[in-house]
């Protein structure tokens, strides 16, 4: 059994190796529009939605498991009238066309190979969102800071009250 899960292991590092090379190679340019984790249970799929406006764009992403596994899902991205404009089965994918035609576009991942559930990492960029500049998010980050000190500081206060009410409770 141990050496099945290690030739498991070597597989994951393989397919996650292939991955990351072809990363360099043909997303270095790569802003995304977001950035998605998705977990689906087997015989299961997720869809997701994506209205452009502006054409001509170009439809640029990625997507593998992220959670060390060796599974396979489906994806597709397709046009409303249900024509597919791109296909993958596998470990992970990524992908650049182009589109021409002003529509809502479905992408759907499907986990009809895996027997257990499956985490996908998933991002895309369709230049339909205006990305946010770090000026624009200086404020924001200002105030996610002071949001993380004031829960920190109630967590370190609960953890404090805590120990207090185990102590008195142990010593009665």
């Amino acid at each position: 059994r141990p050496h099945v899960e290690e030739a498991k292991k070597q597989e994951y590092q393989d397919l996650f190796l292939d991955f990351s090379s072809e990363w360099e190679q043909k997303m270095q340019d790569f802003n995304y529009d977001y950035l998605y984790y998705i977990p689906i249970k087997p015989r299961e799929q997720e869809i997701y939605y994506e209205y452009v406006k502006t054409v001509p764009t170009t439809f640029k992403g990625a997507f593998f498991l992220s959670d060390e596994s060796t599974n396979k899902i489906e994806f597709y991205i397709k046009d409303s009238n249900n024509k597919i404009i791109h296909q993958a089965v596998g470990h992970h994918n990524i992908f650049e066309f182009n589109i021409t035609k002003t529509d809502r576009y479905s992408i759907t991942f499907r986990n009809n190979i895996a027997k257990e559930k499956v985490v996908i990492t998933f991002t895309m960029s369709t230049g339909q969102n205006n990305m946010l500049v770090k000026r624009d998010l200086t404020n924001t980050e200002k105030k996610m800071d002071s949001l993380e000190a004031v829960i920190r500081k109630f967590n370190l206060e609960f953890k404090l009250s805590r120990d207090i009410h185990s102590k008195r409770y142990k010593s009665k």
